[in-house]
């Protein structure tokens, strides 16, 4: 019976199967009316830019064509919403019709989801709605239960944005989606931007940063902030430690990005990393200068060629690996002046355990678990944006055995302490230990 009354959610939408016609599918439920109730962490609280964002997303399901692209029209319809409709039917569905539905839908059965079919990712979303409630619900249940066994672990960051206007207050965790999230909130409230995707970055929203000033005060063991509203909703978003590393290495290995982070971090760990590959210090010296005109080759935009000498470590490969990443961080660690978000635990960037988020969701887990978000958050109708932006997160996940096939580079020291660097965080939300 909980199956049923959990999975029987639709209206129309599976596809027939040879004995079934799609009519008698139709015919075999009534129009659902959602019934949606106020949730006191987000919907009851919002108070929205425009009125579309007092929209939820609509409970039941939609026809489906098969390989649908998505439209402006798909993407106006009326949005499941905050909290799971109760459904109505006329009668049972046969246990043909349910296995159609079941087998379309059913998110431990759909091996592949397509992007461009909106239509299909809002009833994908819809079917397997009170799962990904009882999820979050759990996985908040872990982060809290985690924070109490760490005895409420403190960090001293404060990477926090407001967005008073959508009642929502964000937490950035890089290489986590967050670009996408970042340029979103930049083309919805920054007036003047460069609209260059390469320009956008997030001190174009600074003056929405909260402070480290503190009101002074916990309200239900929650650090409150000067200038945020009480009422906002916090979020964000995480991903596999392994994850982050790996596709910061990937991006970093990029002709602009060598050249943002030369400074940072790129040229004194790919430094300390290959000198030692160096017979004597003449070579040393010359391949160093070779290695510094290289940075300035790429500052160039790669005008002319360029040659480098035979044997030099520094330009072998022309990229950092992620060897040299961990080591890296290993000596900022050691050193005390580690404050670099790309590798940092969520739980320290984003303070998790004082600042008592509402919704984390896992990166790996899109499109589900982001459609959720975005209907919790009221954001249900600008959904398409999320999908498209040339570096969305649910396009860009990087391959899990990529991903996992990397720590065969690493030392077994450099696992040890990757697993202690991010335990807080693997605890939390239950990621496999490298």
């Amino acid at each position: 019976k909980q199956w049923y009354q959990r999975r029987v959610a639709i209206t129309a939408g599976a596809q027939p199967s040879s004995q079934t016609s799609q009519n008698e599918i139709l015919n075999s439920a009534e129009d659902i009316t959602p019934h949606h109730k106020s949730s006191s962490s987000s919907s009851a609280a919002a108070a929205p830019k425009t009125e579309k964002h007092n929209q939820p997303a609509p409970a039941e399901l939609t026809a489906v064509v098969v390989n649908q692209p998505q439209t402006e029209q798909a993407a106006q319809a009326p949005a499941p919403g905050g909290t799971q409709a109760e459904h109505k039917t006329k009668g049972p569905l046969t246990e043909e019709e349910l296995a159609a539905v079941d087998d379309m839908y059913n998110m431990e059965k759909v091996v592949h989801v397509d992007l461009h079919n909106l239509t299909f990712l809002d009833n994908y979303y819809r079917y397997n709605y009170q799962a990904i409630e009882t999820r979050m619900t759990d996985r908040m249940t872990n982060v809290r239960q985690v924070c109490k066994d760490k005895n409420n672990p403190r960090s001293s960051k404060y990477n926090l944005y407001k967005f008073d206007e959508l009642n929502l207050t964000w937490c950035p965790v890089f290489k986590s989606g967050s670009t996408t999230w970042r340029n979103y909130f930049i083309d919805t409230f920054v007036s003047i931007h460069p609209k260059d995707p390469e320009k956008y970055y997030l001190d174009l929203l600074k003056s929405r940063q909260l402070s480290s000033g503190k009101k002074g005060s916990l309200r239900d063991g929650k650090q409150l902030y000067k200038g945020e509203k009480e009422g906002n909703t916090r979020f964000s978003v995480v991903r596999h430690p392994l994850d982050r590393l790996v596709s910061h290495v990937k991006s970093s290995g990029r002709d602009h990005e060598m050249v943002n982070q030369k400074g940072l971090w790129i040229q004194s760990a790919m430094l300390a990393g290959r000198t030692k590959r160096i017979a004597n210090k003449a070579d040393e010296t010359k391949f160093k200068a070779e290695f510094e005109r290289y940075f300035l080759w790429l500052k160039g935009d790669k005008k002319g060629t360029f040659t480098k000498s035979p044997g030099n470590p520094y330009l072998d490969p022309p990229y950092p690996l992620l060897t040299e990443l961990v080591d890296h961080i290993i000596k900022m660690r050691r050193s005390g002046r580690d404050w670099d978000g790309h590798w940092m635990p969520a739980q320290e960037f984003c303070n998790i355990c004082w600042n008592k988020f509402d919704y984390i969701i896992k990166l790996e887990e899109e499109p589900l678990e982001l459609w959720y978000l975005v209907d919790k958050l009221g954001l249900w109708d600008d959904r398409l944006v999320f999908l498209n932006r040339a570096n969305s997160s649910a396009k860009k996940a990087t391959a899990s055995q990529e991903v996992w096939d990397s720590l065969k580079d690493l030392s077994n020291s450099q696992i040890t302490f990757l697993n202690k660097h991010f335990d807080v965080d693997l605890r939390m939300f239950n990621y496999k230990r490298m």
